[in-house]
C-alpha cells in the first residue's frame, strides 16, 4: 500500500489489518477479500486509487496474488475563503456573574441585581450585533435559565473560565473547571490543561484581557503566556488597555505562538450603555467571516482567526488579504501562508468608514518598530496594495486603523484603535511556538486503538457505545465549517468494519448522539437544531431493524416551544426504545423527561415534583428561582427496571445564581446533587434519591445496572469554590432496586489531580466499569482511567491507560472503550484534529 501526493489522508480495510498514513504492507491468506477506504485529510483531496484498483470508490480486492495500491491524495486548489460577515461580541455578562451588574458591585453583592440575560439580549439586538454569547465568571447557569431565549440573533454558548488567568470558552457544552495547583507542576499547567478541555469539547480558548492575566507588572508576559493552543486572545478589551494588549499579542506572534484577534466590551453594567461611556455589547465589535449563521459556523470562523474588529458595529472597517499562496487572493487576516523563502506576492487592504484616519500596517516584530506602511484614507471606501516577499524566517503583518478620541472624562484628545484585523502570517513551514517555559514532551506509550471517527485537521467527539453478542455499535459527533453531524459504524464479531460510517442526522446541528441495541434492533437518539435563532433542538430517532446495516427514517419524539437537549437511550423490556432528556421552554425550569416510545401516549416529568419556582419580582434580576434538572442517563435491568439519573439543584438556596440580595455571596458553584430515579418491573415509578453532600457539586451522573442486578451510580465531586479545586469522581452501590444506597466511594483517589466525565458499562462477565478522563499522567495530558467493581471486593484501584494523545470522553460497554483522541494532530497550536478510536479494556 502506497500513499502518494502532495495531500495528505489515511486509508484502512475494513478488517482493521491495514491503517496506513504513509506507505505500508499487510499479509493475507490466498482468495481473502479486502476492502480499503481512503480519508483525506481536512485541506486535501482524495485523487483516486492506481494499481490493483481505480476510481474514487471503495477498493475491493480478492487476494488471489499479490497486490499493490496507490492511494492519491492532492491539497486542494487554493480558493479565496468565503463566507458571510456576522458582528457580535466574544465577551459579556449578566447578573449570572458574581460581579454581574453595578449595584451589586458597588454593596458587596448585597444589592438587588438590574441586568437579567434578556436585557443583555434586547441591547445586543438594539447594537445591531448578529452574535453574544453571554460569558459569566466560572459557571454555565446562564444556560439553564428560561431567559437565555432570543428569536432575533444568535446565542453563542460561553464561560469566562478559570481563576485565573481569565479566559473566554466559546462553544463549550458545561464549564471548563480550573483545578488545584500541583505541586510538582508548572504554574501554567492548570490553565493548558484548561485549554485542552475546552478544545475536546471543540470549544474556542480566547485570553481574556492579556494586561492582567497574562503580564507582569512592567508589561512583560508572565508565567501563564507559556499556554499553547489559545486559537484568540483580546487585544481590543474595552475595559482594559488595547494598547498593552496588542503589546502582548505581538510579543507572543514573535515568539511563534499563531491565533487571531477578539474585541470585548466586557460589559457588566447597563448604566455604561449609553453616552458618555457607549460600551454595551458590541462595543467593539467582532466580525466574523463564517460558513454559516449558527453557533458551529461562527466557532470555526473564530478559531481560524477570521475576525476584524472595530470600535462599534457601524465603526470604520478594515481587511487584508494576500495572493501569496497562488490562485489569486486566497489568504486572509488569520490563515497561515507556507511559501518557500523568496515568494513574492501583495497584501490587499480593504478599509471602509475611515477618511481621514490613520491606516497602519505593521510587519514582524511589530508596533517597536514602527509601522511599515502608513495610509491616509480620504473617502469612505479605500483599497491599498502592498508588495511583499517571503523570507526565510517566520513573519507577520497585521494593520490597523486609528483616529481620534473623545475622551472620557475630559482631556486633550488623542490617537486611539478604530479598527484592527488579526494578521497574515508567513513562513516557509509551520511554526512551533517558542514558549519560555515549554509543555512537557508526551509520555505515552502506543495502544493499538483503532480509529473510528474523523479526519485528521477535523473534529469527532462525544462517542457512545454498546457492545452486544460481539458486535460493537459506535456513535459519534462529527463537525465541520459550519455542521454538526451524527455518524454511525458497526464493527462484527470478527471483528470487520461494515462500512466507512453513515450519517444518520439530517441538515440542523446534531449533537450529543446515544446508541441502545437489543439483538438486531439499534436505536440512535440526538438532539438537533435546525433553527439555531431562536434555538429549537429537538429529540431524534433513528432506528435500524437489521443490526445497523439500514435504517428508517428519522422520528422526532420531542419538539416544543423551547429547548429538548441531551437525550439518552435504552431498550425497555418490551423491546421499545426508552428514551430520557432535559427541556425547557418559557418561564419554566429544565426538567427531566422520560418516555417509552409505543407506550407512553406522553413523557413523563420526573423532576418537577417538589421543585419551588418563583417567577421574582420586576425589580431584582436575581430574584427569579428557576432550579435546574439537566444531563440524564438512563439505564434498563435485565428484569424491566428503569434508572435514570441526573443533576439537579434545587436544594440549592439561589439555583443558578451566586447570592441575593439579602445575604449578598452565594454558592458557586451551585449545591448540585445527583437525583435518581427508577421504575420497578412492574412500571411504576418510585420517588427520587439524592446522592451527593450539601457542601459540595455533584454533577454529571451516569447510571448501569450491572450483571447481578445491582444499580452504580457514578458522578463528579468538587468543594463548592469556582476555581482551585480539583474534582473526584464518586461511585455509589445499590442493592435493593434504588432505594438506598452505599456510601460514596472516591475511584482511583488522587487528590493533586483532576478526574472528570465518568462514564459506566458493564464488562462481559457482568462487572461494571467506570472510565473517565484524568489529569494525572506526568506530561499534564489527559488521560483515559478505568476502574472495576467487583462484588464483594468493590473497586479496583484503577488504571490509567497511557494512550497516545489527549484523550477524553471515553464510553465503555463489554470491555470496549470508546474515546476522543488528538493523537493524530501534528502541532500543540493551531491543529483541530481530534478523531474517535476504540480499544479493549485489559
Amino acid at each position: 500500500m502506497s500513499v502518494q501526493g502532495d495531500g495528505s489522508g489515511d486509508v484502512e480495510s475494513l478488517d482493521t489489518t491495514l491503517a496506513c498514513h504513509a506507505d505500508c504492507s499487510a499479509d493475507y491468506a490466498e482468495g481473502a477479500s479486502v476492502k480499503l477506504i481512503a480519508t483525506a485529510a481536512r485541506g486535501s483531496v482524495f485523487d483516486g486509487w492506481q494499481g490493483a484498483c481505480e476510481g474514487t470508490e471503495a477498493c475491493e480486492l480478492t487476494m488471489d496474488q499479490a497486490r499493490n495500491v496507490v492511494a492519491k491524495f492532492s491539497l486542494a486548489a487554493n480558493a479565496a475563503p468565503t463566507g458571510t460577515w456576522f458582528k457580535g461580541d466574544t465577551h459579556v455578562h449578566d447578573d449570572h456573574s458574581d460581579d454581574g451588574s453595578a449595584p451589586r458591585q458597588l454593596n458587596k453583592d448585597k444589592a438587588k441585581g438590574n441586568l437579567s440575560l434578556a436585557d443583555q439580549i434586547g441591547q445586543a439586538g438594539r447594537t445591531g450585533l448578529d452574535f453574544v454569547p453571554f460569558t459569566d465568571h466560572r459557571t454555565y447557569d446562564q444556560h439553564y435559565d428560561p431567559l437565555w431565549e432570543s428569536s432575533s440573533l444568535l446565542l453563542i454558548r460561553g464561560e469566562e473560565a478559570n481563576g485565573k488567568p481569565h479566559a473566554i470558552a466559546l462553544g463549550g457544552v458545561d464549564s471548563v473547571e480550573q483545578g488545584a495547583m500541583h505541586p510538582d507542576r508548572a504554574q501554567f499547567a492548570l490553565v493548558q490543561q484548561s485549554v485542552w478541555d475546552a478544545h475536546a469539547q471543540d470549544a474556542i480558548w480566547s485570553v481574556a484581557h492579556a494586561d492582567d492575566g497574562e503580564t507582569n507588572a512592567d508589561g512583560s508576559p508572565n508565567v501563564n503566556a507559556n499556554v499553547q493552543g489559545v486559537n484568540l486572545v483580546e487585544v481590543w478589551n474595552r475595559s482594559k488597555s488595547p494598547d498593552k494588549q496588542m503589546d502582548y499579542a505581538e510579543n507572543r506572534w514573535n515568539a511563534g505562538f499563531r491565533f487571531g484577534v477578539a474585541g470585548a466590551s466586557d460589559n457588566h453594567f447597563r448604566e455604561y450603555w449609553g453616552a458618555p461611556y457607549l460600551n454595551s455589547p458590541g462595543m467593539p465589535v467582532t466580525k466574523v467571516l463564517a460558513k454559516g449563521y449558527n453557533e458551529r459556523g461562527i466557532l470555526e470562523a473564530l478559531r481560524a482567526g477570521y475576525t476584524s474588529l472595530s470600535i462599534n458595529p457601524t465603526g470604520p472597517g478594515v481587511s487584508m488579504t494576500t495572493d501569496l499562496k497562488g490562485g489569486g487572493y486566497t489568504a486572509m487576516s488569520g490563515d497561515e501562508v507556507f511559501v518557500p523563502a523568496g515568494t513574492t506576492g501583495h497584501l490587499r487592504i480593504g478599509v471602509q468608514r475611515a477618511a481621514g484616519m490613520d491606516v497602519l500596517l505593521f510587519r514582524m516584530p511589530g508596533k517597536s518598530a514602527g509601522p511599515m506602511k502608513t495610509f491616509k484614507p480620504t473617502r469612505d471606501d479605500e483599497t491599498y496594495t502592498v508588495d511583499i516577499t517571503a523570507g526565510s524566517q517566520p513573519d507577520w503583518y497585521r494593520v490597523e486603523v486609528r483616529g481620534i478620541n473623545v475622551p472620557i472624562p475630559p482631556a486633550a484628545p488623542a490617537m486611539e484603535l478604530k479598527a484592527a484585523v488579526s494578521p497574515i502570517f508567513v513562513s516557509p513551514a509551520p511554526v512551533e511556538a517558542k514558549a519560555e517555559i515549554a509543555v512537557p514532551k508526551e509520555d505515552s506509550v502506543p495502544d493499538g486503538a483503532l480509529r473510528v471517527a474523523g479526519a485528521r485537521g477535523d473534529f469527532a467527539g462525544f462517542p457512545d457505545l454498546v457492545t452486544a453478542d460481539g458486535v460493537t455499535h459506535v456513535v459519534t459527533e462529527m463537525h465541520g465549517d459550519a455542521t454538526s453531524t451524527v455518524v454511525y459504524r458497526r464493527r462484527d464479531a470478527k471483528g470487520a468494519w461494515s462500512d466507512a460510517g453513515q450519517t444518520l442526522s439530517g441538515k440542523g446541528q446534531a449533537r450529543f448522539p446515544r446508541v441502545a441495541v437489543r439483538g438486531n434492533d439499534v436505536w440512535v437518539a440526538w438532539e438537533e437544531d435546525a433553527v439555531q435563532v431562536p434555538h429549537r433542538p429537538v429529540i431524534n430517532l433513528r432506528h435500524s431493524a437489521d443490526g445497523g446495516a439500514t435504517w428508517a427514517s428519522t422520528d422526532t419524539v420531542r419538539a416544543l416551544e423551547g429547548r429538548a437537549e441531551h437525550p439518552d437511550v435504552a431498550v425497555a423490556a418490551s423491546g421499545k426504545p426508552v428514551l430520557a432528556w432535559q427541556e425547557i421552554r418559557a418561564d419554566q425550569p429544565f426538567d427531566i423527561m422520560v418516555q417509552e416510545v409505543g407506550t407512553d401516549a406522553q413523557p413523563r416529568n420526573l423532576s418537577r415534583a417538589g421543585k419551588s419556582v418563583d417567577a421574582g419580582v420586576l425589580d431584582d434580576t436575581r430574584s427569579p428561582h428557576y432550579p435546574a434538572s439537566v444531563l440524564p442517563n438512563l439505564t434498563v435491568a435485565a428484569d424491566g427496571r428503569v434508572a435514570v439519573a441526573w443533576q439537579d439543584n434545587r436544594n440549592d438556596q439561589d439555583p443558578l445564581w451566586t447570592g441575593a440580595a439579602a445575604y449578598g455571596d452565594g454558592s458557586n458553584p451551585d449545591d448540585w446533587q445527583v437525583q435518581v430515579a427508577v421504575r420497578d418491573a412492574a412500571g411504576a415509578w418510585k420517588t427520587p434519591v439524592s446522592l451527593g453532600a450539601t457542601d459540595r457539586a455533584d454533577r454529571h451522573p451516569d447510571v448501569i445496572f450491572g450483571g447481578n442486578g445491582d444499580l452504580v451510580v457514578a458522578w463528579e465531586s468538587k468543594e463548592q469554590e469556582p476555581a482551585g479545586k480539583n474534582i473526584a469522581v464518586l461511585a455509589a452501590v445499590s442493592g435493593d432496586g434504588g432505594a438506598t444506597f452505599s456510601a460514596p466511594t472516591v475511584l482511583a483517589a488522587e487528590p493533586t489531580t483532576m478526574s472528570q466525565r465518568p462514564r459506566l458499562g458493564v464488562d462481559k462477565d457482568g462487572s461494571v466499569r467506570a472510565v473517565w478522563f484524568d489529569s494525572r499522567s506526568a506530561d499534564w495530558r489527559w488521560r483515559v482511567m478505568t476502574a472495576v467493581y467487583r462484588k464483594p471486593a468493590g473497586w479496583d484501584t484503577g488504571t490509567l491507560l497511557k494512550g497516545t494523545g489527549i484523550n477524553t470522553w471515553p464510553v465503555t460497554s463489554g470491555g470496549v472503550i470508546a474515546f476522543a483522541s488528538t493523537r493524530n494532530a501534528t502541532r500543540l497550536q493551531r491543529d483541530p484534529t481530534q478523531q474517535v478510536f476504540l480499544l479493549s479494556a485489559k
